[in-house]
């Protein structure tokens, strides 16, 4: 695990997972990006549960849940968002998902309703 050095450019704060699924923090600028890859499901929802306890301790403006790499979403990945959205807040937390993969179980469950969802990381960090 690697340690924030808080320079905010784009250094390492947390990584956990294999290269293929994996969970990876980082600082950019001001934001906390947890990067998630793979399946997010019951083996990696803890990796995902452990590096967001780090971004709550570490207190970002924003915490932003990137799952453009991931390529399958179950219900304990879903269960980790919501707890995220609700662990973190009143801090923001925004989660990149697009796609039948990642923004369609959201829908169907009806999180894109409590959580906020934006299609690209970019604009997640550029929403005020």
């Amino acid at each position: 695990m690697f340690e924030t050095n808080g320079s905010g450019t784009g250094e390492p704060a947390g990584d956990a997972g294999g290269a293929a699924d994996g969970v990876q923090l980082e600082t950019l600028g001001d934001a906390l990006v947890l990067r998630v890859s793979g399946a997010l499901d019951l083996a990696l929802a803890p990796k995902v549960r452990q590096l967001v306890d780090r971004a709550q301790r570490l207190a970002p403006s924003v915490l932003v849940i990137d799952l453009t790499e991931v390529d399958f979403l179950a219900s304990a990945g879903m269960a980790e968002l919501v707890r995220a959205h609700r662990l973190i807040a009143p801090m923001a937390v925004r989660v990149v998902a697009r796609g039948r993969v990642t923004l369609r179980p959201l829908e169907l469950t009806r999180l894109a309703d409590e959580l906020v969802i934006v299609p690209t990381l970019s604009a997640a960090l550029d929403r005020a």
